[in-house]
């Protein structure tokens, strides 16, 4: 809305005759749309209190965990990441209390007792502090700091964690550089034993020999301890190599000590798990493919829970799973994203299958060309369990040149039932579902397939398909194959399928799947890589796969989730086509509302009011009397946005809403009725700057406007 304009019309109302203060420029109706606008948490500076607690979990927090701590920029997300950082380190998830937590706080408090006189700083602060919070308590602690021919030091002994890279025993010193200072590590390798003995008090020329004999006058321990910390050590230079190996584990076993991957997608999940249930991530495998089905690009998805797990009621096991998947583009919009129910229920004789097998989630959803980062977010909403994980895709563009899609490595294939040839499945073409493994792991003396899509492929005639299986040990082909190209094309001309490749002249191990095509001289036109592993025995690796059968093309579903990608992604023609293209098969309201507010996008906006106004007839929806009123007020129709503006303030009251009919009011000379309408506005939401100096310049010229004039004398 053009101010000039709006404030001529106050200022012709209250009679004032000074226009210049007031010029400016905004547009209400653009904030309205957008109801669409959302108004941001302001980000919080990082406050002490959680300063600190990033120095009290120095020694235990992961390089991953801080990275992404330090990347929140709300203490409420903080607040929630503190709180499932302990519950994932909690010891006992079953009970009240968190004895993991319990216990480092113990750590903390007797680290600032004994470890603190030694400087101003806190006692956990220190470098014994470190090593006791990481470590905790030493089965024995030696403390030699009256003995007059040794510098102050401590002698620490521990029994260590094999899963940690320790050695089953171990020992530390701690002593302070010439008598002075804090306490520091002692490094066998680089300092000596000559570091820990007072020159003046020895008799006999100080190096490393006299002091370590000196040493062991004292504590045959603390010598031994002083060549190396691992004990039984007794080659000088291995010991040395060996304390500073376990030196480096020690540092980095806050890393061994908990798997980290639950928050690798904190910043995804934060908003969708509650914090008690954070700890109970679960592992997963997946696998992403994009492939063609219907000259359709999707998004062929699997995910592998490490463990699928069931409630019990009434002699069936079931679970009842929320999926969200969300895809944003390289500029960080988001333009997809969708929630589904899938209600799991078995009997006990499936229930058996579940436990010993895999078990695999499979769908597929259509995909713009271009590259874009995905996130999937799986919650048991049974037993509170998740799972969450993201990768980049690059969705190829359709054009004439040769295409070659990634490799899918199968391990059998299904046919679907006659009537089902035609319907979209996950992993699925031509009537084939494809079973797959999300690791990629083969079994020995077995069988396994290649399917890849195949588009433009100049020339068939004489070209040919070759398989190499080439071992990672070697760079050597270690198997081949060749296939006349017309032995492998699938019935459609888009993909080539090996099946059977057997695996028995194959030793376990890992390999890379080369599939080359080549024309009639033999030349490579291109090529296709895809790792596999060959296990050394037979595991279950084949998953119980869950996957939706969709309704074969033209799907409307897809179709739906094809215009609401154009139109997040403001290619609002493309998002047109679609819609229309839905509405020719089936007229619904959804499509109508999406093309509505596409039609304003491209300020068609009696072309919107004609889409939409049946919905609102029909359902009465607030959302569509919102985008009604928009387009009325675009077109400068003030009288019949309000209309819809009053009705909806009648049931609802939103600061989007409010604005609008304030917008209305003014450019109908009635700004008394607006100005109730703005503060009405502000209390709903005062993060509005624009919307306040509207407030105080109505106030002001109302202020002006009741001023009599001086009549001359």
């Amino acid at each position: 809305m053009d101010l000039n304009c709006f404030f001529l019309k106050v200022l012709l109302f209250f009679n004032i005759r000074n226009l210049e203060y007031f010029m400016q420029r905004q547009n209400l109706v653009a904030c309205f749309i957008v109801s669409l606008v959302l108004i941001l948490p302001a980000q919080d500076d990082l406050s002490s209190m959680h300063e600190e607690w990033l120095e009290l979990v120095k020694p235990i927090i992961t390089k991953i965990e801080r990275e992404i701590f330090e990347q929140l920029s709300i203490n409420a997300d903080r607040d929630k990441f503190i709180r499932t950082f302990w519950k994932r380190r909690d010891t006992k998830p079953d009970t009240d209390a968190n004895e993991f937590y319990e216990e480092y706080m113990e750590r903390i408090r007797f680290a600032d007792r004994y470890f603190g006189f030694e400087f101003s700083g806190k006692g956990h602060e220190s470098e014994r502090g470190y090593f006791y919070l990481l470590l905790g308590p030493p089965l024995e602690r030696h403390i030699y700091a009256t003995q007059s021919e040794l510098w102050p030091l401590e002698l620490w002994f521990f029994k260590g964690e094999a899963k940690l890279g320790l050695p089953p025993y171990f020992h530390l010193i701690f002593y302070k550089d010439k008598g002075i200072g804090r306490y520091r590590l002692y490094s066998p390798g680089q300092d000596g034993p000559d570091k820990l003995v007072v020159p003046s008090n020895v008799a006999r020329v100080l190096n490393r020999n006299s002091a370590y004999k000196m040493l062991k006058e004292i504590s045959g321990e603390l010598a031994g301890a002083s060549l190396s910390y691992i004990p039984g050590d007794v080659d000088r230079e291995i010991s040395s190599f060996s304390s500073m190996n376990l030196i480096s584990s020690i540092y980095s076993a806050a890393e061994k000590k908990i798997s980290d991957s639950y928050v690798r997608d904190f910043l995804n999940y934060k908003d969708y798990v509650e914090t008690e249930y954070s700890h109970n991530f679960v592992e997963s495998h997946s696998k992403i493919k994009i492939l063609k089905n219907a000259d359709q690009y999707y998004v062929h998805w699997t995910l592998e829970p490490s463990v699928m797990n069931f409630a019990q009621d009434q002699g069936m096991y079931y679970a009842s799973l929320r999926l969200i998947i969300m895809v944003e583009d390289l500029e960080g919009r988001r333009i997809l994203e969708k929630e589904e129910e899938i209600p799991l229920r078995v009997s006990p004789e499936e229930y058996i299958k579940y436990d010993k097998k895999l078990f695999a989630i499979q769908d597929l959803f259509p995909i713009l060309p271009g590259r874009f980062k995905l996130f999937f977010f799986m919650q048991n909403k049974t037993t509170k369990d998740f799972i969450s994980f993201q990768t980049d895709i690059s969705v190829p563009t359709d054009n004439k040149d040769p295409q070659l899609g990634s490799l899918l490595i199968y391990l059998a294939r299904e046919r679907l039932p006659e009537a089902r040839q035609d319907n979209l499945k996950a992993f699925t073409f031509n009537g084939l579902h494809y079973v797959i493994n999300s690791q990629n792991h083969l079994l020995p003396n077995r069988e396994c397939g290649i399917y890849l899509q195949v588009f433009n492929l100049p020339k068939k005639e004489g070209a040919s398909v070759v398989v190499e299986f080439i071992s990672a040990d070697t760079d050597l082909i270690s198997y081949s194959l060749t296939k006349t190209i017309d032995e492998v094309l699938t019935p459609d001309g888009m993909g080539i399928d090996i099946y059977p490749l057997s695996l028995a002249a194959l030793k376990p191990g890992y390999y890379g799947i080369e599939v080359s095509i080549l024309d009639k001289s033999e030349e490579k036109i291109f090529s296709k890589r895809e790792n596999v592993i060959l296990l050394s025995e037979s595991v279950p690796i084949v998953p119980l796969v869950y996957a939706k059968l969709h309704d074969a093309s033209p799907n409307i579903e897809f179709l739906f989730l094809l215009a609401s990608q154009y139109y997040l992604s403001q290619e609002y023609e493309n998002a047109q086509n679609y819609l229309e293209r839905i509405l020719n098969i089936r007229d619904s309201s959804r499509p109508r509302i999406l093309l509505g507010q596409t039609l304003f996008a491209r300020n068609k906006f009696a072309d919107s009011i004609a889409v939409v106004l049946p919905v609102f007839q029909k359902t009465q929806d607030s959302e569509t009397g919102k985008l009604l009123a928009a387009n009325y007020a675009r077109l400068k129709n003030w009288a019949s946005a309000l209309v819809y503006l009053e009705k909806l303030m009648e049931t609802a009251t939103e600061w989007s809403v409010l604005n609008l009919a304030a917008e209305c009011y003014i450019n109908l000379n009635q700004p008394e009725k607006a100005l109730p309408l703005l503060q009405k506005s502000l209390e709903l939401e005062p993060n509005q700057a624009n919307i306040k100096k509207l407030e105080e310049k109505i106030k002001k010229i109302r202020s002006l406007s009741s001023r009599k004039p001086m009549i001359p004398g």
